[in-house]
């Protein structure tokens, strides 16, 4: 007959504590990344914007009329 009052394995709620505790650390990781990723695309859709801006508008230079 089986004892009814048999222990439990701590091991088990130690290793399901290591398992959470690491998918929480890679879950931060790629959040991390993703965000930063479109903040940098978000920082050059700017700077490209920017860039077309200038270059759409006439320089003084060749609008300058020469003697």
């Amino acid at each position: 007959m089986e004892n009814k009052h048999r222990r439990k394995d701590p091991t088990r709620g130690v290793a399901i504590f290591f398992v959470v505790i690491v998918l929480l650390v890679l879950a931060a990781i790629l959040y991390k990344g993703i965000s930063g990723r479109h903040e940098y695309e978000a920082e050059q859709a700017a700077s490209d914007a920017a860039a077309a801006a200038a270059a759409s508008q006439p320089s003084v230079a060749a609008s300058a009329v020469k003697p």
